[in-house]
């Protein structure tokens, strides 16, 4: 329970501060049909993949995995994935309701062009590297004023308890 809490909160975090599109030297670039190509794969690839949730206890569920890859690979597939989040939000889509239900929390992060930035350049990498009984691995948030503090900062010197407020956005 403890483990799936962990990876809860994480995924929430990144996902409040992590969302980017196609950046070359840290400018936005236009859409193109690459781009389009890769949103349309990221949201075939969670279509394809997403299987519905159960009551059973599950600490390994893959599924929080599945959705921030899919929200990273849109965020660097840039503006271009607006349009096709725009459809397959829609009702009437070819899309899962799962699916659509991602693009439409898609939409609040993509529109923002620094939370697709900050999507982009996140290192998949480094997901789920959160061990129980280990440090806990080293990140960067800001606050409300928009100072950033790094976790490391508190290593043996406090306790930090983190708390993330979702809001619409």
């Amino acid at each position: 329970m403890l483990r799936q809490t962990v990876r809860t909160v994480l995924m929430l975090a990144l996902v409040s501060l992590f969302t980017a599109p196609a950046f070359v030297n840290g400018a936005e670039q236009k859409p193109d049909s690459a781009s389009e190509q890769a949103a349309r794969d990221a949201l075939s690839q969670f279509d394809k993949h997403w299987k519905p949730s159960t009551n059973e206890p599950n600490l390994g569920d893959p599924r929080w995995k599945l959705k921030m890859e899919t929200f990273v690979r849109l965020g660097r597939a840039g503006p271009a994935a607006i349009p096709l989040l725009e459809e397959a939000a829609k009702q009437d889509s070819q899309w899962s309701a799962s699916t659509r239900e991602l693009a439409e929390d898609s939409l609040g992060l993509l529109r923002r062009p620094e939370w697709r930035k900050a999507l982009a350049d996140y290192d998949l990498a480094q997901m789920d590297s959160a061990r129980v009984g280990k440090l806990a691995p080293d990140f960067a948030l800001k606050d409300a004023t928009g100072k950033t503090y790094r976790l490391s900062q508190f290593r043996d010197k406090k306790i930090v308890v983190l708390a993330f407020v979702l809001a619409d956005t």
